[in-house]
């Protein structure tokens, strides 16, 4: 039964720097959005909307039976434009889960947790989910960003105290790393859109950090399922693996 109370939001825009158009790029013979929107809609979960720049984007979603609302085209963010979506709604979900429009393969309980953690929790603010590393050696990686938490030991959801593209901790023989999919409290995401960008934010390139430094509330969720997204073209390689 579709949880009444939430909704997942898949902010899509065309003029990727890295990769024109990638959103609209044919995977197995259908666009990479739309694989997005089917696999959440597949988990019946909640409601889902594509939060788009265009017209072209929502005809395309429209032709596959998917929701889809056009927001003003030169949003600074994903975050920006779901709210926007959001906003045009009569009635405004509880919970918006945040799932970007370039992951076509991610694992339907990612979403589930994150979800079920929020609501369960009335003082967090956002839950955000993290991946166990046994292989150290990808932590070199700067585009796996690095995430420490309270009850990282245990392996359990806990208040996150810093992300960033560099190794933190050092020391360990392994490490977590941040999956970009967010569930905000409505009222949550709202103040965040509203707020300037923070110091952290700027040097890490990592727009969570301005939620840290603004003491709002954000857990880290360990989950076992795997999320892909696409970044370049190569990335695609790896997808095609999963479809």
């Amino acid at each position: 039964m579709k949880n009444n109370s939430a909704a997942i939001f898949i902010p899509a825009r065309l003029n990727s720097s890295r990769f024109p158009k990638k959103i609209l790029t044919p995977i197995n013979g259908k666009p990479l959005i739309i694989h997005v929107l089917e696999r959440a809609q597949k988990l019946n979960l909640c409601e889902c909307y594509i939060a788009c720049c265009c017209d072209e984007v929502k005809s395309l979603v429209e032709e596959y039976a998917g929701k889809a609302i056009v927001t003003e085209p030169n949003l600074p963010s994903g975050s920006d434009r779901i709210f926007a979506a959001v906003e045009t709604l009569e009635v405004k979900p509880e919970f918006i889960i945040n799932l970007q429009g370039d992951n076509p393969v991610f694992d339907g309980n990612i979403l589930v947790d994150i979800l079920k953690v929020l609501q369960d929790n009335e003082n967090i603010d956002i839950t955000t989910p993290v991946s166990l590393h046994s292989d150290i050696s990808e932590a070199q990686n700067e585009n796996l960003v690095k995430v420490i938490f309270n009850n990282m030991e245990n392996n359990q959801p806990g208040k996150a105290i810093y992300f960033s593209r560099n190794i933190i901790p050092s020391g360990l023989n392994h490490f977590y790393s941040h999956i970009g999919i967010y569930a905000y409290r409505y009222h949550a995401l709202k103040k965040f859109i509203k707020l300037p960008q923070s110091f952290l934010e700027k040097i890490e390139r990592l727009e969570q950090l301005r939620a840290i430094q603004n003491e709002m509330n954000i857990w880290a969720v360990p989950v076992i399922g795997k999320a892909i997204s696409v970044d370049v073209k190569e990335d695609l390689e790896e997808v095609l693996k999963y479809i």
